[in-house]
């Protein structure tokens, strides 16, 4: 093709048709700018490609995360919610004459209580790799960008909570460490699977039923356990269920 030019070329200077040659130079000249602007397109394109299959292979994980952290907060929701009926049973004896509890069912409760420590952990990599690395802005989605940007916000809203929750916790279990007796509570609760001497003390944590201190940590236990279950989770909850969405929608609009 180079050779059939260039024999134009000579064939119409040798024939001294300057005008004819100097038209022929600028539609050459024509010929490669737009076999340039053409080949510039094309990579263009090559390379919105590239990052619409980057995006997808994102959005698809991003999903994958999302469903991981809903199945989460599901989760620490059910497990608050047995926490808080146990303490509202609780709550309920305290500071009774006549509490309709022996020993062995109060230790049971108890340490049903302060057993568990509620904690949302929510899957990292994804999301993290994304915001990390600087490269959030492949979600062209504009809203769905936002939201996912303004997640660790929500985390740290979840945290204090959680935080606020484990204090009168702790109060309990230093309560029970102190006006009761926590080797022979913790067989009546969770049995002598560790085979350890029975306690020779013969006190009980019966005596914290009467307890104004343990009456006040277990109601502030149960209000912050109640908030963070009907403000802060539920928030959590629903959150996660509208990214869920926005993100299979957009999935959905690249494979129509």
């Amino acid at each position: 093709m180079i050779k059939f030019f260039r024999k134009i070329r000579q064939r119409l200077l040798t024939e001294n048709k300057f005008s004819k040659y100097l038209l022929y130079a600028i539609g050459e000249i024509v010929l490669v700018v737009i076999g340039i602007l053409i080949a510039l397109q094309l990579n263009n394109l090559n390379e919105i490609e590239k990052v619409k299959d980057t995006e997808v292979n994102y959005l698809n994980a991003l999903h994958d995360e999302f469903a991981s952290n809903l199945k989460e907060v599901e989760r620490v929701m059910k497990l608050n919610e047995k926490n808080l009926k146990i303490a509202h049973t609780l709550l309920s004896k305290m500071g009774t004459d006549n509490p309709d509890l022996n020993e062995k069912e109060f230790d049971s409760l108890m340490y049903r209580v302060i057993m568990t420590e509620v904690q949302y952990r929510p899957s990292p990599g994804t999301l993290v790799e994304l915001v990390n690395s600087g490269k959030l802005s492949i979600i062209s989605n504009r809203e769905l960008r936002l939201k996912l940007a303004s997640w660790d916000g929500l985390l740290a809203s979840i945290l204090f909570q959680e935080e606020e929750h484990s204090k009168p916790r702790y109060k309990l279990i230093d309560l029970m460490n102190k006006l009761g007796n926590g080797r022979k509570s913790f067989i009546n609760a969770l049995g002598n699977f560790m085979d350890m001497p029975n306690s020779n003390f013969k006190s009980s944590s019966l005596g914290l039923l009467n307890n104004l201190e343990y009456d006040n940590q277990l109601t502030f236990f149960y209000a912050t356990g109640f908030f963070l279950n009907s403000n802060f989770y539920s928030g959590l909850k629903n959150n996660i269920e509208n990214t869920l969405l926005m993100i299979q929608s957009e999935l959905d609009q690249r494979t129509d």
